[in-house]
């Protein structure tokens, strides 16, 4: 029991909540006394109002968007006027600018223009004239090239022509008419060339450059003719003022010659083809007699000459030492030359400077041949 009763009150208390007012139930049964209910409750509480009833001085939905809308129409208006008005100003302005600013300035540049387009025509002409004169100065330029090239060919010429005399005297050109001392006859000096300074260095310059080319010969070729070229320079009394020059070439290229090996250390004599029809396979089956012979005949080949020389060194043939030291003197060849000499000093068991024939030659004497 005492749980029915518990569950019972909450029930009773929503009801009580739920009871609508007595405003509401007169208005509802009787329509005179609801009007009269309404009348004392506005007399006794005016703030107190029924739920469901509307109120008289709440301004309805409509009218409030209808007042909206007349504003935002009035502010678009008011805005675009005022942008109207604006941009008339910005114009006017624009325009006030351009006739006080720009207008005077187009008007003033106007005649310059027209001044610039009739230098530009005198200008054009002027340039044509100095074309004309650039392409005049060109052509007397070009004679004066041919002429200049036509000069220095004649001195070459000249320079070479008094350098073969002064080489060669009996080149000289002999007088017209012989020289007398007979009283009447005309009497004409020897010719005798007249060489001014820079004629004379020319000539130094050219026969240092014809040393320069002996000895690059020799080096290339390994030929003892271009070195024996500049040996008589250095004999040559006349040639004292290139002594210093043809002796450096000359150091140049037996320190060249010295050094470099032109030989293929492979090589090996041609025996079948030298001696045919003899009973010779070998090397070493050569004779001393026969290596002498193909020693001094300058027609084989260099590397057979030089072959022959290391060959050389072993033999017995009294004549041995005296063909090496011809070779060292004639053979055409310096490399010849050269292992000549090195076959020698093994050979004797002394040591000269390289091509250092008189020193060779006094020693052979020296030996009592």
């Amino acid at each position: 029991m005492a749980k029915n009763k518990s569950n019972r009150l909450p029930l009773l208390e929503d009801v009580n909540d739920l009871e609508q007012p007595a405003s509401a139930v007169i208005w509802r049964d009787d329509p005179a006394k609801a009007k009269s209910a309404l009348e004392n409750s506005a007399v006794a509480d005016p703030a107190a109002h029924d739920p469901l009833l509307p109120r008289r001085d709440a301004p309805s939905p409509g009218s409030t968007n209808l007042r909206r809308s007349h504003l935002t129409y009035r502010h678009l208006v008011i805005s675009i006027i005022i942008s109207v008005i604006i941009g008339l100003l910005v114009l006017w302005a624009g325009h006030r600018f351009y006739e006080r600013e720009i207008a005077p300035r187009l008007a003033a540049l106007a005649p310059a223009m027209t001044g610039v387009s009739a230098e530009a025509g005198v200008d054009a002409a002027v340039l044509a004239k100095a074309e004309e004169k650039i392409i005049a100065l060109q052509q007397q330029i070009d004679v004066l090239r041919r002429e200049q090239l036509i000069t220095q060919q004649n001195t070459r010429e000249s320079l070479e022509r008094i350098s073969a005399v002064l080489n060669n005297p009996q080149l000289a050109p002999r007088p017209a008419a012989p020289a007398t001392d007979r009283p009447g006859e005309a009497r004409i000096a020897d010719a005798a060339p007249t060489i001014t300074p820079t004629q004379a260095e020319f000539i130094q310059i050219k026969e240092r450059n014809r040393l320069t080319q002996y000895a690059d010969e020799a080096i290339a070729t390994g030929l003892r003719k271009p070195l024996s070229a500049i040996v008589e320079y250095l004999r040559d009394p006349d040639s004292k003022h290139l002594h210093e020059a043809a002796q450096a070439e000359y150091m140049r290229v037996v320190r060249s010659i010295q050094f470099i090996q032109r030989e293929d250390p492979g090589y090996r004599l041609p025996v079948a083809e030298l001696f045919k029809g003899q009973n010779i396979r070998e090397e070493a089956d050569v004779k001393p007699e026969a290596l002498l012979k193909l020693l001094a005949d300058h027609q084989q080949s260099w590397e057979a000459r030089v072959r022959v020389c290391f060959l050389l060194l072993g033999s017995t043939a009294p004549e041995t030492n005296a063909k090496l030291i011809a070779a060292i003197k004639d053979d055409p060849s310096l490399e010849v030359a050269k292992h000549a000499q090195l076959a020698l000093e093994q050979r004797i068991k002394r040591r000269f400077r390289i091509f250092d024939i008189p020193a060779i030659e006094a020693w052979w004497k020296s030996q009592g041949n």
